[in-house]
């Protein structure tokens, strides 16, 4: 149980420390000549898919802030997954896409505490399709395309974590991020997201550990967040991958939001 009272929560809490970050200026130099944002890039288990130069050069964007939070996000699961379990070490490989981005997977399996844990981060960039775009519109959004064309880019960290001990619950969580170019560049953008235990043995304790965790991180921002997130995840056709019908809402299952603008 240990091990998953140490990651409840912890995408999510990364999360929500976006907005404090935002607000607060980056320190440029230590004194030792290294900047701020070279000391957020030790944590990563890989250069960013970006590249150092081009998240440097927009490091004030959104969406160069959101891809600095996954690869950190990444960074730290990682490395709180390895000093648990350090009979076994992640592998890590990059993977690209022909039209634009790629990702970073890293996985850790066959340990003495985890069979399987995968933390993985993606960063595609392109252009949206007519159809993608038409879905959109019809979900209300106002979309200005540039001779037929709407720039996007979408990213994004996930994990799922699988214990040996079926006493303790698979944790699983998913943060995303999409942003919409449109002709006279102004950008739009969106969080999507969510995380959830899946026990196979109930044990009361990690839940309310693991909501109480949530509902912290949610209530630095919003007191309204957590109850709006957990009604969004009951009543999501997703339903990640919690059997929600086969347990108390109170004693697994998670948060969930979508289209989601702070």
């Amino acid at each position: 149980a240990g091990a998953a009272a140490v990651l409840a929560g912890l995408g999510l809490a990364r999360r929500a420390e976006m907005a404090r970050q935002q607000s607060q200026p980056r320190e440029e130099t230590d004194g030792g000549g290294k900047d701020g944002l070279g000391r957020r890039f030790e944590i990563f288990m890989a250069p960013p898919v970006s590249g150092m130069r081009e998240l440097r050069s927009r490091h004030g964007e959104m969406r160069s802030r959101m891809e600095l939070l996954i690869m950190e996000t990444q960074g730290q699961v990682c490395r709180a997954l390895a000093q648990l379990d350090s009979s076994a070490s992640f592998t890590v490989d990059r993977w690209e896409r022909k039209e634009g981005g790629g990702g970073i997977s890293c996985v850790l399996q066959d340990g003495e505490i985890f069979e399987k844990a995968g933390v993985n981060v993606s960063v595609v960039f392109g252009h949206l399709s007519e159809e993608a775009a038409q879905q959109m519109r019809s979900r209300g959004k106002t979309l200005k395309a540039k001779d037929g064309k709407l720039p996007f880019c979408a990213m994004g960290v996930s994990s799922v974590i699988h214990p040996k001990n079926p006493h303790v619950p698979t944790i699983h969580f998913n943060y995303r991020y999409f942003e919409i170019e449109e002709a006279d560049g102004t950008k739009q953008w969106w969080f999507g997201g969510g995380t959830d235990l899946t026990p196979t043995y109930l044990d009361e304790e990690d839940a309310v550990h693991f909501h109480k965790t949530l509902k912290e991180a949610c209530d630095q921002h919003n007191p309204e967040l957590y109850p709006k997130f957990k009604k969004w995840y009951v009543s999501s056709p997703a339903l990640f991958f919690s059997l929600r019908g086969c347990y108390k809402a109170s004693l697994g299952g998670g948060l969930y939001f979508k289209l989601f603008s702070v």
